[in-house]
């Protein structure tokens, strides 16, 4: 008998905002998305009345934090902006896992099932729990839940199951992104990983079976906010601020992408117009209620420093970053720009490392901006391969194998993954079993531990890439 473990190729595997989408939907359909932040936590009573009156209309709400989506046509943007109530507006980010090409990024390796167990393979595992030594200390329990905002996770996975708990929800609205996924019902209880990336972080954290996360006995649940491409800033708060209502000890966020504080415009490649889009400060400090939302009632927030390979202190370089990227698409970037959610105050953000425990050559990095730092795997290899045109014998020969993570996929099987997205839940796993040793002690004092106890530190120069130091599950259970 054979188990097929699927490589997902997925280099790029960072959740950023895609501007793109914005822009040329509005400008062909007339039809614009819009984040509203109100003045107060709360979404006003008459805003519902005043917005129909401009022609607009209410797609999603996070009434803890204030915050609200609306869709309308290109002129109600001044118009929502001079309603008293409102505190800031701007276009809607949204929120993509890139696609795989999966005819050329696929390929299949073969155990025999008599292995039972998957643990030579789990290279990054080791190295945070000093090849298992850390069991001996602490896996974790029941009673400490973490909640993984990402895909959702395949509640039938045989090594999942065990510590897959109740209360899973979905944040995916019916119809999906813009109303284009219509197999989206909205049922909240639909948390079923339609991509895998939400499964692949479950398994990093809680897996037990025939491979093993960190945390082999800790609680886990799913808060999905993606279907099968986009998401939206209104459905990750929601998803955070429901995470933190249900008393989820540690939020798992597998994300990152960028705001601007400035202005953004876009170019309409057919007329010339340059039209002014706002800037994103709405979304920015929906994620910074949110996050504070989540912390002042308990949960822990660990969020990815992103894959773009960048200094994220230097804010030009971002903007310069943004424009390189969206420039040709007839956009351009004016101020600074921001990761979120890793820059808000309360986020522990965790940079990658690779096999040989150097900065990964994706991860982003900047001194004071990561806090600490776990393995991710790394591309070094990958690379040297394809730029030499040997890609093929890269894959023969299961190189990716020493480089990449593997972990539980959406379809019962596994796969190898890589990613600043792998690091997050190596840290979430470690917050969740210091709080199982040392009690419900709260995010700040949790976090602290995380920096001071669990850590092999560093430095100097060195706490650009890996902040506080890199992750010691042994360092953190022992006494």
């Amino acid at each position: 008998m054979k188990k097929i473990i699927t490589l997902f190729l997925s280099v790029a595997f960072v959740i950023g905002m895609i501007f793109l989408n914005m822009a040329q939907a509005g400008v062909q359909e007339n039809t614009y998305y819009y984040s509203v932040l109100f003045n107060e936590n709360k979404i006003p009573s008459d805003f519902n009345t005043k917005l129909s009156s401009c022609g607009g209309e209410i797609t999603y709400t996070v009434p803890d934090i204030g915050f609200a989506q609306i869709k309308g046509d290109n002129k109600i943007f001044s118009e929502l902006k001079s309603l008293p109530s409102v505190n800031l507006v701007n276009p809607s980010i949204s929120w993509s896992i890139p696609k795989v090409k999966e005819n050329e990024l696929r390929s299949e390796l073969t155990l025999d099932t008599a292995q039972s167990s998957l643990w030579d393979l789990e290279w990054d595992i080791k190295r945070v729990t000093e090849n298992g030594t850390s069991y001996n200390l602490g896996t974790g329990s029941h009673n400490v839940v973490v909640g993984i905002i990402d895909s959702g996770i395949d509640p039938d996975h045989p090594d999942l199951v065990a510590n897959l708990l109740p209360g899973s929800k979905n944040f995916v609205p019916a119809g999906g992104f813009w109303n284009t996924e219509p197999y989206e019902t909205g049922n909240i209880d639909e948390f079923d990983d339609r991509m895998g990336h939400g499964s692949h972080i479950a398994g990093t954290i809680a897996a037990h079976g025939e491979m093993l996360g960190v945390a082999p006995d800790t609680g886990i649940r799913a808060y999905r906010v993606f279907g099968e491409s986009f998401a939206e800033t209104a459905w990750i708060t929601a998803a955070i601020v429901a995470a933190a209502n249900d008393g989820v000890d540690v939020i798992s966020m597998s994300l990152a992408g960028f705001d601007i504080k400035g202005q953004v415009f876009y170019t309409d490649p057919l007329t010339g117009e340059k039209v002014a889009l706002g800037n994103d400060i709405a979304d920015f400090l929906a994620y910074k209620r949110a996050i504070q939302y989540a912390v002042n009632k308990g949960s822990l927030v660990v969020s990815a420093a992103g894959n773009e390979g960048i200094n994220l202190t230097a804010k030009g370089k971002v903007t310069d970053y943004l424009n390189s990227v969206y420039g040709g698409n007839g956009l351009t970037f004016v101020g600074a720009g921001f990761e979120v959610p890793g820059t808000i105050p309360g986020v522990v953000t965790v940079s990658a490392t690779g096999p040989d425990d150097t900065l990964a050559l994706y991860s982003n990095f900047g001194p004071g901006f990561i806090d600490m730092a776990a393995p991710g795997g790394n591309i070094t290899v990958l690379l040297e391969y394809q730029q030499n045109d040997k890609l093929d014998e890269y894959f023969t020969n299961e190189l990716y194998k020493n480089e990449f993570c593997l972990s539980t996929d959406n379809q019962g099987g596994y796969f190898y993954n890589v990613g600043t997205s792998m690091a997050v839940p190596k840290v979430s796993a470690v917050a969740a079993l210091i709080i199982d040793k040392y009690g419900k002690i709260g995010p700040r004092k949790v976090a602290e531990m995380l920096y001071k106890k669990s850590v092999e530190p560093v430095s100097g120069k060195e706490q650009a890439y890996f902040g506080s130091g890199r992750l010691n599950a042994v360092k953190a259970l022992t006494d």
